[in-house]
């Protein structure tokens, strides 16, 4: 099936509203019809996982609920194990072999792509779509994938910064700029502050009634 497939993938831990603010800019600025949160099974780098996986889906599709350009797939926690990057853009590659493939990524955790596993092979399967993050490495997008990915990446039309001949690369779009975190939202659950407003209200009422991130003796 052609078309655009745009994923945003993530630990989700809890879903809050920069990860959904931000897709929703990218899904205007590339004129996508749909994104995609696809949180992971078991993350090879990220420790600091407190919610089970059927909890970060559940929470993922109360937040998407009922908006048009948001949808949640369950295609890293239905194959299981370490969700590697790499597994899921073949896969989609394969099901979807003429599509346009997007993987949407905070800036910081693009800036740190190089530590993952067959990190340059990703961009044999997907464009990255890079949202700038408060906090995240000052870098430029060129430098930083030349140095550190492949030295023929180069500039391309529209902000992109490709392989050569018509290859797969990545591109910055700005979003806004808000400043939380997963991290900073279970720091507050765990000290028992208010949530409001930094998750969805449905998201903030399910990790009440769940009991989730309430370990006062390891609150981060």
């Amino acid at each position: 099936m052609a078309g655009k497939i745009a994923i945003f993938g993530g630990t989700f831990d809890p879903i809050h509203i920069a990860h959904l603010r931000g897709a929703i800019e990218v899904a205007e600025a590339l004129d996508l019809p749909q994104v995609r949160f696809v949180p992971c099974a078991t993350p090879p780098h990220r420790k600091d996982v407190r919610a089970s996986l059927e909890h970060r889906l559940a929470m993922c599709r109360l937040a998407v609920e009922d908006h048009p350009l948001l949808a949640v797939s369950d295609m890293e926690a239905s194959r299981g194990g370490v969700s590697r990057t790499i597994d899921t853009l073949r896969l989609l590659r394969e099901a979807n072999p003429e599509a346009a493939i997007y993987f949407i990524i905070g800036a910081d955790a693009f800036f740190y792509l190089h530590t993952w596993y067959e990190a340059r092979r990703l961009f044999d399967y997907a464009d990255f779509v890079v949202m700038d993050r408060p906090r995240a490495p000052r870098l430029e997008l060129l430098d930083y994938m030349r140095e550190r990915l492949d030295p023929s990446f180069a500039p391309a039309e529209n902000g992109w910064v490709r392989l050569p001949g018509g290859g797969h690369g990545a591109r910055r779009v700005l979003t806004t700029l808000l400043d939380v975190s997963s991290t900073y939202t279970k720091r507050k659950v765990a000290r028992g502050r208010s949530i409001s407003f930094l998750v969805p209200q449905k998201v903030e009422a399910y990790i009440k009634d769940m009991k989730l991130y309430q370990d006062q003796d390891n609150p981060l």
